[in-house]
């Protein structure tokens, strides 16, 4: 049950990362919206999580699959480009997330 509130966590952060862009500033109201509604909930689902899982595990999956899944979506949606350097710098991520939960 942990683990879902995470990953709940993590699926509202990267929507509230995603509409960040589209909020223009906080320009646009409903983008703008979807970013307060994204950050608030997964604060609140990772938190739950929290009381039955270590916080620095907690955060490292939070932080590194969120940031992850963020520039997936970015490269998909946004067309955003992936550098040899911003593959190394997420590979780096998802290894430190891995270790720190071994």
């Amino acid at each position: 049950m942990a683990y879902s509130l995470l990953f709940g966590g993590i699926l509202m952060e990267v929507i509230g990362s995603f509409f960040l862009k589209k909020a223009n500033g906080f320009r646009n109201l409903i983008p703008s919206v979807m970013v307060l509604v994204g950050y608030f909930s997964s604060l609140v689902l990772v938190t739950l999580a929290m009381q039955r899982l270590p916080l620095g595990v907690t955060y490292a999956l939070w932080a590194g699959l969120g940031t992850v899944a963020t520039v997936i979506l970015a490269v998909v949606v946004y067309r955003e480009r992936l550098s040899v350097a911003r593959i190394s710098g997420l590979m780096a991520i998802v290894i430190g997330a891995i270790l720190l939960n071994i």
